[in-house]
């Protein structure tokens, strides 16, 4: 696997997007595969479990249809949720999938830079940029202390 650094003659700045992070991002889309993992984002950590996109579009079709169990058609709402999964760009076969833009995260919760859970941060879906994700670790570091 080639990872050119796209630098100008002179300049120290780092790639955009972090090549291996992108790697677990495909492993996760193509491949199903989970991995908790917790980001540094803008100062703040983001800690939870590393899901591809399809099962991102999948859960949250799940929730956005909940509303509508009672009336009409849930299962529209679920399908379409579930079309722009299998219709995105990363997950779709004929196109080129080495380059994700997006990550995505269930069970994330969210945390300061000391390490102190943001209050009500419970564990939701997460979806952000690859390029805006300053680090990270591997696994769920971020953990509320024992009461």
């Amino acid at each position: 696997m080639e990872h050119a650094m796209r630098k100008t003659p002179g300049s120290d700045a780092a790639p955009a997007r972090d090549w291996f992070l992108q790697f677990l991002v495909n492993q996760a889309n193509k491949n199903s595969i989970e991995l908790d993992i917790t980001l540094t984002v803008g100062g703040f950590l983001i800690s939870g479990t590393l899901a591809g996109v399809r099962q991102y579009f999948d859960d949250l079709g799940a929730y956005f249809a909940g509303p509508f169990i009672s009336g009409d058609n849930p299962e529209e709402v679920q399908s379409a949720f579930r079309k722009i999964g299998d219709t995105c760009s990363c997950v779709v076969p004929s196109e080129q999938t080495d380059t994700p833009s997006y990550i995505h995260l269930k069970n994330a919760r969210f945390f300061d830079a000391g390490g102190r859970s943001i209050s009500g941060s419970a564990g939701t879906w997460w979806r952000g940029r690859i390029s805006e994700v300053q680090g990270f670790s591997p696994g769920t570091v971020c953990r509320e202390p024992a009461a």
